[in-house]
């Protein structure tokens, strides 16, 4: 038995430790100054949610400094780990403490935060801003505020711990737990009068939202940088050559582009089109591809016509932002029998299918779990099978899966063997295993050992070794299935109560 207060992968007070190697620079050298920041090949970051910077859309994780984040880890060869440390003074305690190595939320450059951390190179400037509703939508037009002679008085709502509460003075202050989205959207509704965020973050909500304003601005530009703690030198020089880089090459002005100056619906349109896929060949091609699984018996002959329909169907189909999918009760209520947590099913089943219950495959495999064919006839599930019996079955034949494997191997590792197996079959995992042992890796662990020897089974000095029983396989697929779960699982579980 799976302890499930142990297992979720690690995360928890410390996070994940994932054994991925040494974090190399993009010319191929080691830096061995970085190499007590970047953890095992692994970089631990700190960021908020929050509709611009760090937010999921349809399962799917977004954000400025998201991106930057994993363009910096890419260029490295470092996996990330974001941690949501809640309030920014926790924020500051992890990084003090050596449990994070960046604080990447959406830090203004301010005299009082750099006597404690140390600020990299900008991404950009700000100015603090103050929102409101504009007059003709008051019932009062005396509320509105258009000098700050005007502010002396009225009390202003801001988020706990940001630069506007150190800022406005104690009697013009209401703070709140709230993020600065909400209360964006509690001006907009008239829930409170005034709110205070960046000039960049009010411009991109007037976009969809109209009845404000944030004419009146409450300072100068301020620049907007990560930090690093005190006396971590080696980790803030690369952090600069590399943002430098960005600036030059313009990819740092793309990337503001579009998540600052386009409205929310056009930031996220470059991600619609994988939410549209009906099979995973091209649409053109869909036809071709149903009859001869058609033909070879591995779907019925209207099978075609009832996937269109439900695609045509699914097209009206929304979940809102605190839900990853609209099968979220579904994942809570199967997930405990194989001892997972819920949000880690539900990566799975976004890896698999993006959510979508009547995907059909080139290989024929059906459904939100996209079982195979062999498997889907042994579990008696088609294209047709509702969506709670196509998640039951799926942790059906996930719980049959860790058979393959002793209960001596530590979690998360033994986990770590079963979603690799759920994508290449557990044979092969088996040989990787083996042939870790026979050549002096670990058998028992995944990252940096039996992944490295899964991916040498397409070799035939390796898939012919003696100790080999299931011939040659192509482990890259499996070990990006298995990073991009399990990365996707730790946004899920930040985003997502």
């Amino acid at each position: 038995m799976r302890n499930t207060s142990v297992f979720r992968f690690g995360v928890l007070a410390v996070g994940v430790m994932l054994v991925l190697g040494a974090c190399r620079r993009s010319d191929g050298t080691p830096p061995d100054a970085v190499q007590a920041h970047l953890r095992h090949g692994v970089l631990y970051a700190a960021l908020e949610p929050d509709e611009t910077d760090y937010f999921l859309y349809k399962g799917y994780p977004l954000g400025f400094h998201l991106e930057l984040l994993q363009m910096f880890c890419r260029e490295q060869g470092c996996r990330l780990v974001v941690k949501d440390g809640g309030s920014l003074r926790e924020q500051m305690r992890m990084l003090g403490a050596g449990e994070i190595d960046i604080l990447a939320s959406n830090l203004n450059v301010s005299a009082s935060r750099e006597d404690k951390l140390h600020f990299v190179h900008p991404f950009y400037t700000s100015r603090q801003v103050l929102v409101q509703l504009k007059k003709e939508y008051l019932h009062d037009s005396l509320l509105f505020v258009d000098s700050l002679a005007q502010l002396c008085g009225r009390k202003v709502t801001v988020r706990r711990n940001s630069v506007f509460e150190e800022q406005l003075h104690e009697k013009n202050r209401l703070v709140s737990e709230k993020t600065e989205n909400e209360l964006l959207n509690a001006v907009a509704l008239g829930k409170i009068p005034y709110t205070v965020v960046s000039d960049n973050k009010a411009q991109r909500f007037a976009l969809t939202h109209p009845q404000i304003d944030a004419a009146l601005v409450l300072s100068e530009p301020q620049p907007v940088a990560w930090a690093v703690a005190r006396g971590q030198d080696s980790l803030a020089s690369l952090l600069n050559r590399w943002i430098d880089s960005l600036r030059e090459s313009g990819a740092l002005g793309y990337l503001y582009h579009k998540y600052y100056e386009l409205p929310h619906r056009a930031t996220v349109r470059s991600v619609e089109a994988g939410f549209r896929k009906v099979d995973s060949v091209n649409l053109k091609r869909r036809k071709h591809h149903f009859d001869r699984l058609v033909e070879e018996g591995l779907l019925e002959a209207d099978d075609s016509a009832f996937v269109q329909k439900k695609h045509r169907a699914g097209k009206g189909e929304r979940h809102t932002r605190l839900q990853i999918s609209p099968y979220d009760n579904l994942f809570r209520k199967y997930a405990g029998q194989i001892d997972w947590d819920w949000h880690l099913l539900a990566s799975l089943v976004y890896q698999e299918s993006q959510f979508q219950s009547h995907l059909v495959s080139k290989k024929g495999a059906v459904g939100l779990m996209q079982m195979m064919p062999a498997t889907a006839r042994r579990y008696n599930i088609t294209v047709r099978s509702g969506e709670e019996e196509q998640i039951r079955t799926g942790v059906r034949y996930i719980k049959s899966l860790y058979g393959f494997f002793p209960d001596s191997i530590a979690e998360p590792d033994r986990t770590r063997f079963v979603l690799a197996s759920y994508n290449i079959g557990p044979g092969h995992v088996l040989d990787a295993r083996r042939l870790a042992g026979k050549y002096g890796a670990d058998p028992n662990l995944w990252y940096g050992n039996v992944e490295s020897w899964l991916l040498q089974l397409s070799k035939p000095e390796y898939y012919t070794d003696s100790v080999c029983r299931n011939g040659r396989a192509y482990g890259k697929q499996t070990v990006k299935f298995v990073k991009d779960i399990e990365e996707r699982y730790i946004h899920y579980k930040n985003l997502v109560p």
